[in-house]
């Protein structure tokens, strides 16, 4: 009767030490033997803190943090291609859709690349204006300064002074000029591929997929000024 129950409680005490050590192997701890705390949103976007995923929430992204709320590490879901197949194409038929409401026919894309253009033509002219200007200025003093040197002299620090401001100037306005520039070409670039994708919706074709990357190689249309812009140095 003794030996019987000793092995009923050596059965007993083996089967809790199974148990613990798989339920210790079932949450997530570090390897440094911390637990760590398992946080997850669920599809209601309810924030969850749990030991370990629920079952019912398997395959869910998730991060998993230390007990003081550090995030050692991210469980994330790779969407599957289906599913980012149908977003993409969803997100283009709204792009569509806002594209047919917004013109009643191509020439009104054009009217509107225009009026873009236009900004940037005006920002550009006020630019070349100021650029014109600083160089008269950076000019003269650099004639002065070559007549200083001509007579053995030091160029007084003012003199100096005046004539790296302008160069600096002329650095920031070329930028300016070079910004506005592209994005005239980007300007280009976009209301060509609405234009093109406007078409062969009214055509009722199926039309290409519309290009993410910039063509640099889009030519500028000149469209004539009717605004004026100012800038800031």
């Amino acid at each position: 009767m003794r030996i019987f129950i000793l092995t009923l409680l050596g059965i007993f005490v083996g089967t809790s030490v199974y148990a613990a050590g798989a339920e210790k192997a079932a949450s997530p701890v570090n390897t440094d033997g911390s637990k760590r705390i398992v946080k997850w949103v669920d599809s209601q976007g309810v924030t969850h803190y749990g030991d370990k995923l629920p079952a019912q929430e398997a395959g869910r992204n998730n991060s998993e943090l230390t007990t003081q709320g550090i995030v050692v590490k991210q469980n994330v879901k790779s969407a599957p291609k289906v599913e980012q197949e149908d977003a993409e194409k969803l997100a283009q038929q709204r792009k569509d859709s806002i594209l047919l409401a917004s013109y009643t026919k191509a020439e009104e894309i054009d009217m509107a690349r225009d009026r873009y253009l236009q900004m940037d033509q005006a920002a550009i002219q006020a630019l070349n204006s100021q650029k014109e200007s600083v160089n008269g200025r950076l000019v003269r003093n650099s004639k002065i300064a070559e007549g200083i040197l001509a007579h053995r002299k030091p160029v007084p620090a003012y003199l100096a002074d005046e004539i790296n401001i302008a160069k600096g100037e002329l650095a920031r306005i070329e930028q300016h000029i070079a910004e506005h520039k592209k994005s005239m070409l980007d300007t280009n670039k976009r209301f060509a591929d609405e234009k093109a994708r406007f078409i062969a919706l009214k055509q009722g074709a199926t039309p290409a997929p519309v290009e993410k990357t910039p063509n640099s190689n889009a030519a500028v249309i000149a469209v004539p000024m009717s605004a004026t812009a100012t800038t800031t140095k």
